[in-house]
């Protein structure tokens, strides 16, 4: 009877650790992985993000061309795949500071010089060829060719869409989140660490009894994370995602599957520490 009276809370304490287990791994996986600038530059330069933004603005170009009678040229030889990449994770890096709260203001300004001197330089060719005058309406052209490139681009290059959910009132709203996640995210190590101390008062004086009640909870919750994240890259679930433009859905897809392989990585660790515990419980003599 004595034995079932202890048994019980350990039990208890056991199945409430593994949830509260899980809750840290994931609360600490955002914080350092899916808010982190190093995730973002790993997703750009792995899923090649500049080099589909480059043939997706060509394409627009092109097809522009048709209409206005600008070369892609005159857009494209101001741009490579590089400078692409390069915006790509200065517009990120934007959102990234505003939601951490390092900046009170998200906005964005790229360098359009040399688009600006190609553009600009195309129409006064063409108005010296055809003898047209440079006057007000011939000025106002080209401004709005540029800013509706300069526009185009910064849609093209905000492949993380920091910029739509700014403007719809979205990131504002996770940035009041995120301060109340980190509280959030202090109260599950609290728990989390008070239940091992008391599952630790429980089996001071049996320290086999210890590394089977932590074994099989770091086991358990390794392998309920661990499992769905195993499925959902074995079946490439977020391919089925319907995203029209290619950088953009290349983004999204390589981050959603970059922050799923490290959850599914740590669970996999948390998974190998539980059997080690269960080994060492089995390994270590037991008191009568």
């Amino acid at each position: 009877m004595n034995k079932i009276r202890f048994y019980i809370p350990k039990v208890f304490f056991t199945f409430l650790l593994v949830f509260l287990l899980i809750g840290s791994e994931l609360a600490l996986l955002v914080q350092q992985k899916a808010l982190a600038k190093k995730t973002f530059e790993n997703v750009i330069v792995q899923q090649d993000l500049g080099q589909k933004a480059y043939s997706s603005l060509d394409a627009y170009f092109q097809s522009r061309s048709n209409s206005t009678g600008i070369p892609k040229e005159v857009f494209m030889n101001a741009l490579d795949e590089n400078t692409l990449a390069d915006s790509i994770y200065f517009i990120t890096l934007n959102g990234l500071d505003y939601l951490n709260g390092k900046t009170d203001t998200y906005s964005v300004t790229l360098d359009f010089t040399k688009l600006e001197t190609s553009v600009t330089a195309f129409f006064n060719q063409y108005a010296e060829e055809n003898g047209f005058q440079k006057e007000e309406t011939f000025n106002q052209k080209v401004q709005s060719t540029i800013e509706e490139a300069e526009k185009k681009i910064l849609l093209t290059t905000d492949t993380f869409k920091f910029s739509t959910l700014y403007e719809n009132g979205w990131l504002a709203k996770l940035r009041k989140f995120l301060s109340l996640f980190r509280n959030i995210m202090t109260a599950l190590f609290i728990a989390t660490g008070i239940i091992i101390i008391v599952l630790v008062l429980f089996c001071k004086s049996q320290i086999s009894e210890l590394c089977y009640w932590l074994g099989l909870s770091s086991f358990l919750s390794g392998l309920l994370t661990a499992f769905p994240c195993l499925y959902v890259l074995e079946t490439d679930y977020f391919s089925g995602f319907v995203i029209k433009d290619p950088q953009i859905f290349s983004a999204v897809v390589g981050y959603m599957q970059y922050f799923t392989s490290q959850v599914r990585n740590v669970s996999l660790g948390m998974c190998t520490a539980g059997i080690l515990f269960l080994l060492l419980f089995a390994f270590i003599p037991k008191k009568s």
